[in-house]
């Protein structure tokens, strides 16, 4: 109907008034030529008022004389008028399409840039490489990459932990998180290694400080591994006066346990196609969306398959364009796995996420278990993985 009434306006129509007693006779007539007319009202008794299409009003001409009856335009409506009228004031128009064009072209652009960070050095910094990059005022937004940069971003800053770029408008919007991290000591600083998690030593090298624990030795989040402190003394000797404080350096490998666990339905429930589809017009202007469907898509659930795409503009001159689309109607039906499939499935996460571990540590052991939960409506996969990693972590001493 949208759609209708959209074709209808840009093409243009008229409100007509038909005076006469044969008025229904004309209606006839106009319904056997295959001539639209549409919002009939009768305003007296011999008084009809309708509105019908440029194009159909010229042949409605004819049929209202042999049934004897006058046709009055009351209204010009639609985009057709508006033109006609225009083309006796072409530097207007000319003006008014410059002026359109100059907008839309304008608002294609960025025209401001805002980095949002915490961290004042931070945001200073990615400001610095975005402009570098390429990314300042004046860029063609449609042609920013936001994925791609947002990759150089975290591989180049790995104090990040979180960036997302997006557009309003004509600005550009690029939120950071920063990483927390250990804070970072100067050489000059004294300062102990410590356990930055549970483990048992595989190895210790200090090179600077003095080692308090020894392979195989169990150790806890925030025991001291090397010290800073250095007794120049005996040990029942020792005071502030017999101890030099430096800045320990070492290595600190040891096995470390991480734990993973999965869940995974036995029942679980997935789309599948009833066989109903339907096809609709879509047209995308850069962010809008018009269906041009006729009738509704009343599917509850469907999946969408874009058929054919045509581009009416150059995607860089803002992506408008045309597609196809394919409506699936989808239901959705139980499919029961059982204990051993499930299983299966949760051992496949599982060890999707020991190789994303192995990327980053080295594995030495691992042990899975599978169980069904207390309401035995899942299967439930767990994972002990040992690791050897360095543990050690700079704190000042104060």
């Amino acid at each position: 109907m949208l759609f209708i009434k959209l074709w209808n306006y840009l093409s243009g129509y008229v409100i007509i008034k038909i005076v006469g007693e044969y008025g229904e006779r004309l209606l006839n007539q106009a319904a056997l030529q295959n001539l639209y007319l549409w919002d009939i009202r009768r305003q007296s008794g011999n008084v009809l008022t309708c509105k019908v299409s440029v194009r159909n009003f010229f042949k409605l001409a004819p049929l209202a004389k042999k049934a004897r009856c006058r046709i009055y335009i009351v209204q010009r409506v639609g985009l057709f008028f508006i033109i006609l009228k225009l083309r006796k004031r072409k530097w207007f128009l000319l003006g008014a399409l410059l002026f359109i064009a100059a907008v839309y072209l304008m608002s294609s652009f960025i025209w401001s840039i805002e980095v949002v960070c915490l961290d004042e050095e931070l945001k200073l910094s990615v400001a610095d490489d975005l402009r570098r990059w390429g990314i300042r005022e004046g860029i063609f937004k449609y042609g920013i990459d936001k994925e791609l940069y947002i990759d150089r971003l975290m591989s180049e800053y790995r104090d990040l932990a979180w960036a997302e770029m997006e557009i309003r408008g004509s600005r550009l919007i690029i939120n950071l998180v920063k990483r927390e991290l250990p804070p970072h000591l100067e050489e000059n600083t004294p300062c102990d290694i410590i356990a930055s998690k549970d483990g048992i030593i595989q190895e210790i090298i200090p090179l600077r400080g003095e080692a308090l624990v020894a392979p195989g030795q169990t150790v806890s989040k925030g025991d001291v591994l090397i010290t800073g402190r250095i007794s120049l003394g005996q040990a029942e000797e020792a005071d502030e006066s017999n101890v030099l404080f430096v800045h320990a350096e070492g290595i600190v490998r040891a096995r470390v346990w991480h734990q993973k666990a999965v869940k995974v339905p036995l029942v679980k429930l997935k789309k599948v196609p009833t066989g109903k589809i339907r096809k609709a017009l879509v047209l995308h202007f850069r962010d809008h969306i018009l269906d041009l469907h006729l009738g509704k898509i009343d599917y509850e659930l469907y999946d969408r398959e874009i058929l054919k795409e045509v581009h009416l503009l150059p995607e860089l001159m803002g992506g408008f364009k045309l597609s196809v689309v394919e409506y699936i109607e989808m239901k959705t039906e139980k499919e029961f796995l059982g204990v051993e499939k499930a299983s299966l499935e949760a051992e496949a996460q599982l060890l999707t996420e020991l190789e994303e571990l192995a990327k980053e540590k080295e594995i030495t052991q691992r042990k899975m278990e599978f169980m069904l939960d207390s309401d035995e409506q899942a299967v439930i996969g767990s994972m002990i993985v040992e690791v050897i990693e360095d543990i050690g972590q700079k704190r000042e001493i104060k």
